[in-house]
């Protein structure tokens, strides 16, 4: 923890050191209000006797972004489905290469588990493996309280992220708090890609995190293939988390092919293990689908996604589900 300290320390007085050359300059701030809502039919077949449909909205995000100067950026977002406080954090930028966070964000981690933003999702729903690894990890938001460096060089990206451990504890501790309150130690979040110039839409790249015993005990890693040259998407990566005596994995296999400029298939393959000491316990999703956007210049912004998802549980569940989900951004 020591080494920690000093680390950080060392940080801040870069930060305050660099913040000066800026000190004499007066800012202009830049404030802008966007969001997101996705709202959703679906049809399941939790048994062979019985059927389910519903109407429902997905995601209803609100989102203020700010800037101070240059160098200073910050970011709020809130769930108003969930009633809950998504990201808050500030950036400060050393440079358009290297910049530092802190507050509450998605840190180093899995691609498919928040680094894959929630209106750039490529079917309805994230991969497996992903939502396994939040709830096994930080929590199913993907948001931890941390800080963060980032860096650009050579087609390499990096990402260091000291968090807290469990995206629910907002530890605020002082002079004041009590002995025991105190944080000793911190989860530490890795991860590296590269994007070579000499083969256009390729990132390959990888995580690996350790949590801590105060707050959730862990050991995880990752390693993903995205291929997007257009008109053709291949995404690959394997997950895996060791908690105590049970390590879990999986992985998933994704492909979609544009056949208008408009409109995208896409298909994906899901696996995963929840303990590989036990046999034929491993969940197993089939998914097809297409997307249909109303702006294919600006993909995101609205768009239709529907998604047929087979679900091969062990023992075996007919669960199968239907999703129909529009999207528009503000």
């Amino acid at each position: 923890m020591k080494k920690f300290t000093k680390f950080l320390s060392l940080v801040i007085i870069i930060f305050i050191m660099h913040s000066l050359s800026f000190a004499q300059e007066i800012p202009e701030l830049k404030v802008k209000v966007h969001g997101t809502l996705q709202s959703m039919v679906s049809y399941a077949e939790p048994d062979s006797s019985a059927n389910q449909f519903g109407v429902g909205l997905k995601r209803v995000r609100l989102k203020v972004s700010m800037s101070y100067g240059e160098n200073l950026k910050g970011f709020v977002q809130y769930s108003t489905i969930k009633n809950k406080l998504y990201s808050a954090h500030l950036t400060y930028f050393f440079s358009p290469k290297a910049k530092i966070r802190i507050g509450r964000f998605k840190g180093a981690g899995v691609m498919a588990g928040g680094l894959n933003k929630h209106m750039e999702l490529d079917i309805v729903e994230r991969a497996v493996a992903g939502q396994k690894w939040g709830a096994l990890t930080v929590g199913n938001d993907f948001h931890d309280y941390g800080i963060a460096f980032f860096g650009k060089a050579a087609g390499f990206e990096y990402n260091l992220t000291l968090h807290n451990g469990d995206g629910e504890e907002n530890v605020t501790a002082s002079h004041k708090t009590a002995a025991a309150n105190h944080k000793t130690d911190m989860a530490i979040s890795a991860m590296a890609s590269y994007k070579p110039a000499a083969i256009k839409g390729l990132r390959v790249g990888g995580y690996y995190g350790v949590g801590n015993e105060i707050y959730n005990e862990y050991i995880s890693h990752s390693c993903f293939v995205y291929y997007e040259p257009k008109p053709v998407r291949v995404k690959v990566e394997y997950v895996s988390v060791e908690k105590g005596d049970v390590t879990s994995f999986g992985y998933y296999i994704f492909g979609a092919y544009k056949v208008l400029k408009n409109l995208e298939l896409v298909s994906r393959y899901d696996v995963w293990d929840k303990d590989d000491a036990v046999s034929s316990n491993e969940e197993k999703d089939i998914t097809i689908g297409a997307v249909y956007s109303l702006y294919p210049r600006k993909w995101n912004s609205a768009k239709i996604t529907a998604a047929y998802v087979v679900q091969q549980e062990k023992p075996s569940v007919a669960n199968n589900i239907f999703y129909l989900m529009f999207q528009f951004i503000f």
